[in-house]
């Protein structure tokens, strides 16, 4: 079994982006990265076959109450949470690679100029100010996929007609001593409170406007893995959520309208 992704012209899905996907996961394997088994490009068709991933994106899950090397460095400039896809072990594997960047591995401070892009509410917000891109801003839009799953909800909500992002929110609740209000329920049920504040202070590190006082990704890793139960994969695996939105819930989100591609297009029912 695979899984196509359709790329639409009409939709600002152009060449670049087509072209750049393949490059780099041709270039590159990784455990967590998504793999790509061929490509199409034929009559106007932009066509990328992936692996499949029986789990889909983590955004599916935040709300499940089942849940308990190289000389190049690349720059994914799109990180957020519909872009971590899981397996049927539930490992993480970071798909969409059209917005990445390449940059040098061998220096400390990995920086591109470059026009920004990105998703709003997941990109680094020096980056959009400045069009500087360094391997911290990929950092930054990790913690804020670290808050969503901390808080069972995506970083935006569909208000009135329109979006509005909540991580300035977030940070203010972190800052001002009283995140404890945004924390998903089930989870205070599941982690002792000391586990809890360890995760929103590793997510409150990513977030730091200064992009040298944000840890490298390395140190993430390290200080989730310690703040994780030891038996947190088999708890994973034991999990059960529903896959799939039922029809009724499908149906509403279609009505109302949902953004692809970035932000660049919507897709909506009339």
């Amino acid at each position: 079994m695979v899984a196509f992704k359709r790329l639409d012209r009409k939709f600002g899905q152009g060449d670049p982006e087509f072209w750049k996907e393949i490059m780099m996961l041709s270039r590159y394997t990784h455990e967590n990265l998504i793999s790509l088994l061929g490509y199409c490009n034929e009559g106007g068709e932009m066509i990328l076959v992936y692996e499949h991933v029986s789990k889909d994106s983590l955004d599916r899950h935040l709300s499940s109450t089942t849940l308990t090397h190289s000389l190049k460095r690349v720059l994914h400039r799109d990180i957020k949470i519909p872009n971590i896809l899981l397996d049927e072990n539930w490992n993480a594997k970071v798909s969409d690679m059209g917005l990445s960047k390449l940059g040098p591995a061998n220096q400390q401070h990995t920086a591109l100029m470059t026009n920004a892009v990105g998703t709003p509410g997941y990109y680094d917000p020096l980056y959009m100010e400045l069009g500087y891109l360094t391997k911290e801003s990929d950092v930054y839009s990790f913690g804020v996929v670290l808050l969503e799953v901390l808080f069972g909800k995506l970083c935006y909500e569909y208000i009135n007609g329109q979006y509005q992002l909540l991580v300035r929110m977030w940070k203010k609740g972190y800052e001002e001593n009283n995140i404890d209000q945004f924390i998903f329920h089930y989870l205070k049920q599941q982690m002792d409170s000391s586990s809890l504040k360890s995760f929103s202070d590793i997510a409150s590190e990513c977030l730091k406007r200064s992009r040298d006082e944000r840890p490298p990704m390395a140190d993430v890793e390290i200080y989730e893995k310690v703040k994780l139960p030891t038996d947190y994969k088999e708890i994973i695996k034991t999990a059960v959520p529903t896959l799939n939105y039922g029809s009724e819930v499908l149906k509403k989100i279609l009505l109302k309208g949902t953004l692809l591609n970035s932000g660049k297009s919507g897709l909506q029912l009339t």
